[in-house]
C-alpha cells in the first residue's frame, strides 16, 4: 500500500450516542492503508460530544475533531463542512450509525488504484453495496441495492438527476472530485436546498466529468431505524406505489430544479450539448405532456426498473 497517499474518513455526527461507539470501533479496526478520521458534529444535545472527546483523547494521532458545523443544520451541510475543512488525497464519508466491514477502506482503495493516471487526475468515485441491519443490530437483508431495486452498476449521467444508486457512506472519492464540487462553496451553500443530498451531487458530478466504479461487495452494515435520513423502502408494495404516484410531480420538480442549478454551477465545464439538454430539462414543465414524455425517454432522465419508468412517464 502506498504510504504517501493521504486518506481521510469524514464522519458527520448528530445525537448519535446510541450507535456511534460501534461505528467508530469498526472504522478504527480497518485493515489496509493508513488513514485519519475527521469528525464534525452538528450541534448534538445528547452525550455525543463527550463520547467524541473521549475517542479523540484515546487516539490523538488518528481522530481529529473539527469545530462544530456553524452553517445551516443537516447532513448535507455537515458533510460539506467536513469537505471544506479537510485537505486530503482521498476521502470517505461515514455515517454515525452504520458499521463498516474490516476491509471497507481497503476494498474501495484497491478499486481506485485500478484507474490509470489520467483517470485519477479527473473526478473519480468508487462505491459499493451494503447489508442491512435493524436498529438492534439484527440482520435484515444481504443487499441494500437489491432491497431498493436499484442498479448495482454505473449508470449514464442523466440518470443521477432522477435517482441515485451511490450511497455516500460506502464511497471513496478523490481530490479532483472535491475541487469540482467545491468550485464555488458559497454558491453551493446558498443553493444546497436544490441538491437532493450530498451523495447525489458527488455521483452526478463524477458521472459528467470523471469516472464512477462499483465494488460488487457489501462493505458496510446499514442500520435501518426511524431516525435515518433515508430509509429502506418496500418499493413493490401497493402503499409505496400509491405514495410514489402522489409524489411523482414533486419528485420531477425537484429533479428539474436540481438540473437547473447543476447547469448553472458547471456552465463553464459542460459542453454545449449537455448544457442545452440540462437547461431544457430544468424548464420541461412548460412543455406539453407528450413532449415531456419523449424528452425523458430520449435523453435518459428515467428511473431504474420498468414499473418506475411507467409511473414516471405516466405522470410526466
Amino acid at each position: 500500500m502506498s504510504s504517501d497517499i493521504r486518506i481521510s474518513v469524514l464522519l458527520a455526527t448528530y445525537n448519535g450516542e446510541s450507535h456511534l461507539r460501534e461505528q467508530l470501533d469498526s472504522i478504527l479496526g480497518q485493515t489496509g492503508p493508513e488513514f485519519s478520521i475527521y469528525i464534525s458534529d452538528d450541534g448534538s444535545t445528547d452525550s455525543t460530544p463527550r463520547l467524541l472527546q473521549d475517542f479523540a483523547e484515546r487516539y490523538p494521532s488518528k481522530i481529529h475533531l473539527l469545530a462544530p458545523n456553524a452553517y445551516e443544520h443537516g447532513a448535507a451541510s455537515n458533510f460539506l463542512n467536513l469537505l471544506q475543512n479537510v485537505d486530503s488525497d482521498l476521502y470517505l464519508f461515514a455515517d454515525q450509525d452504520d458499521i463498516w466491514t474490516s476491509d471497507h477502506i481497503q476494498s474501495l482503495y484497491e478499486k481506485y488504484q485500478s484507474l490509470n493516471n489520467f483517470e485519477k487526475s479527473r473526478p473519480a468515485l468508487v462505491f459499493s453495496d451494503m447489508k442491512i441491519i435493524h436498529a438492534n443490530g439484527r440482520f435484515a437483508a444481504e443487499s441494500f441495492l437489491d432491497e431498493e431495486h436499484l442498479p448495482s452498476d454505473v449508470q449514464k449521467s442523466h440518470f443521477y438527476f432522477v435517482q441515485n444508486n451511490v450511497s455516500g457512506c460506502v464511497s471513496l472519492f478523490n481530490q479532483a472530485l472535491k475541487k469540482y464540487v467545491l468550485k464555488d462553496p458559497d454558491l453551493l451553500r446558498k443553493n444546497l436546498s436544490k441538491v437532493p443530498m450530498h451523495d447525489f451531487f458527488l455521483s452526478t458530478t463524477t458521472a459528467f466529468f470523471g469516472k464512477i466504479l462499483f465494488v460488487k461487495k457489501a462493505l458496510s452494515l446499514y442500520r435501518m431505524h426511524e431516525n435515518n435520513t433515508l430509509g429502506v423502502q418496500n418499493v413493490t408494495s401497493g402503499d409505496h406505489i400509491l405514495k410514489r404516484l402522489k409524489q411523482q410531480s414533486a419528485d420531477m420538480n425537484r429533479a428539474m430544479q436540481y438540473a437547473g442549478f447543476f447547469a448553472d454551477y458547471f456552465k463553464e465545464y459542460l459542453d454545449k450539448g449537455n448544457l442545452r439538454v440540462l437547461l431544457r430539462f430544468s424548464k420541461l414543465a412548460s412543455e406539453s405532456k407528450i413532449k415531456r414524455m419523449l424528452f425523458l425517454w430520449c435523453h435518459g432522465f428515467l428511473k431504474f426498473g420498468f414499473l418506475r419508468k411507467c409511473v414516471q412517464l405516466w405522470n410526466a
